[in-house]
Parts: C-alpha cells; sequence; structure tokens
C-alpha cells in the first residue's frame, strides 16, 4: 500500500545528496513548502529558465551570439539577408582591393578559447544534470511507495552517474538514467556499476530493444522456443549481440534451460511474471520441477530490463501457454500491477 510519507522521504533524500552548487537555480521542495508555494509553479518556472539558457548557449557556441563585459548576451548582427550583402560586396570589389590574410592565433589565444569551449562544454553538463534531478523528482512524485532503504547512496555510484548521466541529452534515454537513479534512492546497492557503464553506451535502438526484450522476459529467462516460433519477432542478429553484451546467455552453442520449481509437494505449481502478466503454471501430477527451453537473462541483464515495463507481447504469450499445456501444464494469466511506464523512444 502507498505511504504519501515515504515519498516525501524518498523525495528529500534525493535532494539531500545534490551539493549547493549542482542545485544553483533550484529550489529544493523543502524550502518551496516553506515559503507556501506550488512546486508545480516553481519547478516549471525553473525548466523554462533551463531551457532558455540552453538556447542561450547554443546561440553562443554557433557564433550567433556573445557575452559583452558586464555578462549580457547579445545577438549576432551577422544575420542571413547582411551576409549576402557583404559577400556580394566582396565580390564587386574584389578587383579593387587586395585581400588582407588573418593573423594566426598564438598560444595565449589559442588556451583562451580552449578555456572557452571548457566553460561551454561544463554549463551543458550541469544543465543535463538539473533536467535530470527535475525528472528524477517527478517519478518519484509519481511513484507508488510502499517502503525504501534509508541509506545513503554510496559516492563513487553516485559519481558515476553523474558522470555517464551528464554526456545524455536525448528524452528518452534521459528516462532510462532518471529511473535508475530512483531505483538506487529506494534500494542503494541495487545497480551495479557495470550496468552503469552498460547504460552509458546505449543508443535509441538499445534503448527500444530493451523494450522489446522486456515484453517477453519470464522474470530471469526468455522461452526461447516460444519466440523462435515467430518469425516477425526473433532476431539473430539482435541475439547475438546481447550474449556478446553480457546480457543473455544460452545464445551460442549448447542450449539452455530454464527449472521451474514448484511451489507445492502433492502437485506441481508455479507462478511466472511476464511483463504485466502473470502466468500460474499448474499440474495434478506431483513434481518437483520442469525444465524449459531459454534464454538465461543475467544479473546486468535484469537490472536494465527492471527500468522498462511495457505490456507483455500477445503472441508470445500465447505460444508460451501452447508449449506448457503440451507438456501436460494447465496454465492461467492474471494481470499484474506495474509502476513503470514503458519507454517511448518515437
Amino acid at each position: 500500500m502507498t505511504n504519501p510519507a515515504l515519498r516525501i522521504q524518498l523525495l528529500r533524500k534525493l535532494w539531500v545528496h545534490l551539493t549547493p552548487r549542482e542545485m544553483y537555480g533550484l529550489t529544493p521542495p523543502d524550502r518551496v513548502q516553506r515559503a507556501g508555494q506550488n512546486l508545480g509553479e516553481v519547478r516549471r518556472k525553473e525548466l523554462a529558465n533551463l531551457l532558455g539558457i540552453e538556447r542561450q548557449l547554443h546561440e553562443l557556441r554557433r557564433g550567433h551570439a556573445s557575452l559583452d563585459a558586464g555578462g549580457k548576451i547579445i545577438k549576432s548582427a551577422e544575420i542571413r539577408d547582411i551576409r549576402e550583402v557583404k559577400f556580394s560586396s566582396i565580390i564587386e570589389a574584389a578587383e579593387q582591393q587586395e585581400v588582407q590574410s588573418e593573423v594566426l592565433p598564438d598560444l595565449p589565444k589559442m588556451l583562451e578559447n580552449a578555456l572557452e569551449i571548457a566553460r561551454y562544454d561544463q554549463l551543458e553538463r550541469l544543465l543535463r544534470l538539473q533536467k535530470l534531478y527535475l525528472l528524477t523528482e517527478r517519478i518519484i512524485l509519481g511513484l507508488d511507495v510502499d517502503d525504501i532503504d534509508t541509506g545513503a547512496l554510496d559516492r563513487r555510484w553516485f559519481n558515476r552517474w553523474k558522470l555517464n548521466a551528464c554526456e545524455i541529452s536525448n528524452g528518452a534515454l534521459q528516462q532510462l538514467w532518471a529511473r535508475i537513479l530512483v531505483r538506487e534512492l529506494r534500494a542503494p546497492g541495487s545497480t551495479s556499476l557495470k550496468a552503469l557503464e552498460y547504460l552509458s553506451f546505449f543508443t535509441l535502438q538499445d534503448a527500444e530493444n530493451l523494450n522489446r526484450i522486456a515484453s517477453w522476459a519470464l522474470e530471469d529467462f526468455i522461452y526461447r522456443s516460444a519466440l523462435q516460433a515467430l518469425p516477425n519477432h526473433f532476431d539473430a542478429d539482435l541475439f547475438d549481440r546481447l550474449e556478446e553484451q553480457g546480457i543473455l546467455r544460452g545464445v551460442f552453442g549448447k542450449v539452455l534451460s530454464k527449472a521451474l520449481l514448484s511451489t507445492r509437494l502433492d502437485s506441481f505449481e508455479c507462478q511466472l511474471a511476464l511483463a504485466d502478466r502473470r502466468l500460474i503454471v499448474s499440474s495434478p501430477q506431483p513434481r518437483t520441477e520442469l525444465h524449459v527451453p531459454a534464454y538465461i537473462i543475467t544479473r546486468v541483464g535484469r537490472e536494465l530490463l527492471s527500468l522498462v515495463a511495457p505490456p507483455a507481447d500477445a503472441d508470445y504469450l500465447e505460444l508460451v501457454r501452447q508449449d506448457l499445456q503440451a507438456r501436460g501444464m494447465t496454465v492461467r494469466v492474471a494481470e499484474l500491477p506495474r509502476d513503470t511506464p514503458s519507454l517511448e523512444v518515437g
């Protein structure tokens, strides 16, 4: 059952891990509450300010604007029409004037330029992190929280998270980084550094594949024969890559199996979670286990798959049910509530 107090506690836990420099321009929820302000309204203004600064930074990078001595943004006068006029004037006067070559910059000028680039890069990373903090806060506010670990985040883990997350600019991938932070806040130590490393190389295609795999995952395995019976679903190249990356086992070489263990002694019964569905597999015949062909999902694979929660693949689910029935099992399917939305990558 959801406990609103735990949600607030989790929110405070996020902000207590941030330094004043990281929060610069953002107001902690406690201060917003004490001021009697609406958190949603405050966040909308702050996010609009972040987006405005991003646009200004983009203009500075492209040379469309510059900073004056007082730090004020000045738009460049070199708009397209003026550039075209100047270019035409240069062509017309080319025979009358001797073109002077520009003076090449010396070391101090190059160092000044490098420092300017570094400043822009650092600001861009900070803006991405601040947007991620706001996204993490929004996810927490929408969670059904019934338990949290009050322990602090591991400093090494959080530093690695920030180091990788600040490089991510795509909104869909930022969702993954925010969700993995929320999970670590709820249960420190639940996400390995290896999972962070793998996620740092994620592309949009990888994120889409994550949703696909999660729609087939029966907790820690994929029902091999059921998936291979769907030619429009099974992608051999994808599964080869997943094993090379350490996400799956059983793609190359020997076919692996998964032992489904019975929870009863006088008959067979086990339950399997498949995305938003629960399969109750049973048989009146007493047996301790049932072996089915499987791709085994590794620990780091399970950590990554837990970041998304798409609906179960209906065609795949039906083939799993049919295969289990062919093995003498009775299969009932029930709904399983999930509180994490699927990742939108479109």
